[in-house]
């Protein structure tokens, strides 16, 4: 008899065991997040990605006890896959929360958030770009910057290799980002390997859905600061620069800083000279501290830079910040840069009333850049003021730069050359420019061409063809790159001071140029 009610109870505890494994095979799984978006200082959003559709809630207090609790709801699904959000309101400034995502029969682990500081209240952020194709990398920048505590973050975009790939979402961001994202905000801008891969829709999905996925430029206040981010893919848009003006006429915090993708000065990797038509000028009038940017992998601090001859115009600061995961580009030299490494890093800024506080460290988590700027009733000190340098000069140094950087269409041989147009156009202010462009040192080793020489006088455009022939074998990478390697190099006198400028690797693009 006792051996009877031992195989029923055994049998019993069976079939238990197999309901529960089958209930928990069926059970959700959140597979991104959650995360913090909408940062504000008395309410935030909370976002997370589930396998299957479920009744989803938030509980948060201001203790672990989690007393409170918040609808979620569902705000879109892509791939299978289903996107929460619970909007929490109501919140007090400056403090610290807990949270746990419940989502159908999961719970998330209980984590926490602080609203966003007060104007006039100390506070911290971190400025990253270009974290894609390499998660280990990210993920190692991520922990450091863990460790610093940051109020925020501001990503120059680039957080996955394709933004069209769903996948890549999960391996090449929220994956690496998780143990960070769901304490501390990380507001990006548009990078172009998701506005390329998807024209930006799965960016917008994950991070912007109620916003226009061509007109992805947005700005919000955090503590005494107004943050601006644009959409690279416009640097002409009247509705952009509209939008621009109207934003910053309203702002009155501060301490203003604009950030995005791609830069208006950048010596080193692109050379991209973004809208410097029209933006340099519109961030010196709304008096814009600094201009973050990425897409170039490496780290560029410019000296702060106005025109000479607008000696009390606003001077900006731009720094390029592109070294959060991707391969490393090579850096460029030049007597406007404060500091430029060829290096994996992030970017830390405290700001204190007056006082903003700047350091840069590497994936090794050594310290290799730091700036202090203090500002008083809306003036900068004048120990700031006496490194400003002259734009005029930094404009026509890069568009020599920009001029000696560019592709070929046809490979040079030893008979039959590839010829390159030299694009030159006067910088106002600068006066006649006198210039000698060669190929360089190392150039020279390998191919021949003829030097030319000359003056770009004011208000003048010249188009100069230069013929370049090889010296020996030349061959060409799937990704254009032509080896031996090939540049050149100007020699410039620009307001009186001679530059040496080193051009790019010039690449073979045919059909493009």
């Amino acid at each position: 008899m006792f051996a009877k009610i031992k195989r029923s109870f055994v049998f019993w505890i069976f079939l238990i065991s197999v309901f529960s494994i089958q209930i928990n095979c069926q059970a959700q799984k959140i597979t991104k997040g959650p995360y913090l978006a909408v940062p504000g200082s008395s309410s935030i959003s909370i976002k997370w990605e589930a396998d299957k559709k479920a009744k989803s809630m938030l509980l948060f207090g201001e203790n672990r006890i989690l007393n409170r609790k918040n609808d979620a709801k569902l705000i879109g699904t892509k791939s299978g896959f289903y996107l929460y959000e619970s909007r929490l309101t109501g919140l007090k400034p400056e403090t610290r929360y807990f949270y746990q995502v419940i989502c159908g029969d999961t719970k998330s682990v209980v984590t926490f958030f602080n609203t966003a500081p007060l104007r006039n209240s100390p506070f911290s952020f971190v400025a990253m770009g270009d974290s894609r194709s390499y998660p280990e990398t990210f993920s190692t920048i991520m922990e450091q910057v863990n460790e610093l505590k940051p109020d925020l973050i501001i990503s120059m975009g680039d957080l996955v290799e394709n933004g069209g790939k769903f996948k890549q979402w999960g391996s090449q961001y929220f994956e690496p980002a998780k143990s960070v994202i769901d304490h501390i905000p990380l507001i990006s801008a548009l990078g172009d390997h998701e506005g390329d891969g998807d024209n930006g829709k799965l960016f917008k999905y994950f991070f912007y859905p109620n916003m226009n996925v061509n007109r992805l430029w947005f700005s919000f206040d955090f503590g005494d600061a107004h943050f601006v981010s644009l959409d690279y893919r416009h640097p002409y848009d009247k509705d952009m620069i509209r939008w621009f003006k109207k934003d910053m006429a309203k702002t009155k915090e501060k301490w203003k800083f604009v950030y995005m993708h791609r830069p208006c000065y950048n010596l080193g990797g692109h050379r991209s000279a973004w809208g410097r038509k029209v933006w340099p000028a519109l961030f010196r009038k709304f008096k814009v501290d600094i201009v973050f940017t990425g897409h170039s992998h490496l780290y560029e601090r410019f000296f702060p830079v106005r025109p000479s001859y607008q000696p009390r115009s606003w001077p900006v600061t731009y720094i390029t910040t592109g070294g959060a995961g991707a391969e490393l580009y090579e850096i460029g030299h030049s007597n406007f840069l404060a500091k430029s490494e060829s290096i994996h890093h992030f970017v830390y800024f405290r700001l204190n009333g007056d006082t903003l506080s700047m350091k840069a460290y590497s994936l090794s988590d050594s310290l290799f850049d730091n700036l202090v700027i203090i500002k008083h009733d809306g003036k900068y000190s004048k120990m700031y003021l006496d490194i400003v340098k002259p734009q005029e000069q930094l404009d026509a140094y890069t568009m020599f730069l920009r001029a000696i950087s560019s592709g070929i269409d046809k490979i040079p041989l030893k008979k039959h050359p590839a010829t390159v147009v030299i694009n030159l156009k006067s910088v106002p202010g600068t006066g006649n420019i006198n210039f000698r462009i060669s190929l360089s040192s190392a150039s020279e080793n390998n191919y021949r061409m003829d030097p030319v020489k000359g003056i770009l006088h004011k208000n003048e455009k010249l188009n100069i063809p230069v013929h370049i022939f090889s010296k020996g074998d030349v061959t060409v990478s799937k990704w254009g790159e032509i080896r031996p390697s090939l540049r050149l190099r100007a020699v410039c006198n620009i307001s009186g001071e001679k530059q040496n400028i080193l051009g790019g690797k010039v690449e073979y693009w045919p059909g493009n140029y």
